[in-house]
């Protein structure tokens, strides 16, 4: 999903902090909405004759700006909630993303105690009403004549208490959502669960849409939008995870790797690709370890005479052969590769795992549960007909 992200040059408490171009997009534009709005919201948060005074020269746009940088930083802090309780019970957070939507706190894996997604999903809401009360506090503090500390206290103390009852909806990927799967799973497999939330969540996103046409609200649509594509990719994701649970690496890797030597010509390369139609060749020394891959767009914008060692690409994402296919699939998609080279503890190249790999066994996996349950179906079938056999011969 998040394919245009920076890193900031900081951590907290150890997590990276990314931000996606979409927030550099709706930054700007919350900021101009409330600013334009600086004098409404301050009557709705009955800063009396305050409100005015906000009215007047740069002061709404800074206000709006400065409204707008604490909700977002509202949202780190709510992500954050999430991960210090992921990480008590033994699930680091990759990275925290802020995004058009908001902010997306990355986790390893989810928590396989029983109830466990709950209470981590659950928390992210109760750290934002925890906000929402000390930013009320605050205002009720707050010098009467302070009136942007006071308008900026208001709208955060407001916009943390929705920003927690809309993350409260049972639609996944939201908090809410997350929360029922968890609770579903107490009684149903983690993928029956998934399924019945996410068909909660679609149901949820109609009405929101449905909601937001009827009143024009662009926001209320973006929003049914981003429900509606995300449970389905939430939904697939477990899906495909339940299948490939259990396979390794070593299981699905090719072991037969046409491979290259960084002292070739490129032109031989390029030769080697469209007699044996490969697309990319590891590039190993003469002990099998991997020094780096090349590929077509390497050789295209290289001298024929150049050697490969001088136009591969050297930062190679690799994977051990005892790894299991849930990491190389989670490998793939942090990195954009669809192939990977299997190494050993030395570095050795041991095999290849593809994306198209990892399509087949989903597809071999799903073609023998659908055969063992037909299996089933027909075993109860005869075991059916064959107690009504019984019957029938049985004496009155």
């Amino acid at each position: 999903m998040f394919r245009t992200v920076f890193r900031l040059p900081f951590r907290l408490i150890g997590i990276p902090l990314h931000v996606d171009l979409t927030f550099l997009v709706v930054l700007p534009l919350l900021a101009w909405a409330i600013g334009r709005n600086v004098e409404a919201y301050a009557r709705l948060l009955g800063l009396g004759a305050g409100a005015r005074a906000l009215g007047d020269g740069w002061t709404p746009w800074l206000l709006g700006l400065g409204a707008a940088l604490g909700l977002f930083a509202s949202v780190v802090v709510h992500e954050l909630g999430h991960a210090v309780v992921a990480r008590g019970y033994g699930v680091r957070t990759r990275r925290i993303i802020l995004w058009v939507l908001g902010g997306v706190a990355e986790l390893e894996d989810i928590p396989r105690q029983r109830g466990a997604e709950a209470i981590v999903a659950v928390v992210g809401p109760i750290v934002s009403f925890a906000l929402g009360l000390v930013c009320w506090s605050g205002l009720g503090i707050a010098p009467p004549d302070a009136h942007a500390a006071r308008f900026i206290l208001g709208y955060l103390a407001l916009a943390n208490v929705v920003l927690a009852t809309f993350n409260l909806l049972p639609a996944l990927p939201l908090d809410g959502g997350r929360a029922l799967r968890s609770l579903l799973a107490l009684r149903l497999s983690r993928r029956r669960a998934t399924e019945v939330s996410a068909a909660v969540s679609r149901v949820l996103a109609v009405g929101v849409g449905l909601l937001g046409f009827a009143t024009f609200n662009i926001f209320l649509l973006l929003i049914a939008f981003f429900i509606f594509i995300a449970v389905t990719a939430e939904t697939q994701s477990v899906v495909l995870a339940d299948t490939l649970r259990g396979i390794s690496v070593r299981d699905l890797m090719t072991r037969d790797v046409r491979t290259v030597g960084a002292s070739m010509l490129v032109s031989d390369v390029v030769h080697k690709m469209v007699t044996e139609r490969h697309l990319a060749y590891p590039v190993i020394d003469p002990d099998d370890r991997v020094l780096g891959v090349v590929t077509v767009r390497e050789v295209r914008s290289a001298e024929p005479a150049a050697r490969v060692g001088n136009v591969m690409q050297r930062e190679v994402a690799a994977i051990g052969p005892d790894a299991t296919a849930l990491d190389a699939l989670d490998l793939m998609g942090r990195t954009g590769s669809g192939r990977l080279p299997v190494v050993d503890e030395d570095g050795r190249l041991r095999g290849l795992l593809t994306r198209t790999d990892l399509i087949r066994a989903v597809q071999v996996r799903a073609l023998l549960d659908g055969a063992a349950a037909a299996a089933g179906a027909a075993g109860a079938a005869r075991r059916a007909a064959g107690e009504e056999a019984e019957a029938s011969l049985a004496p009155a």
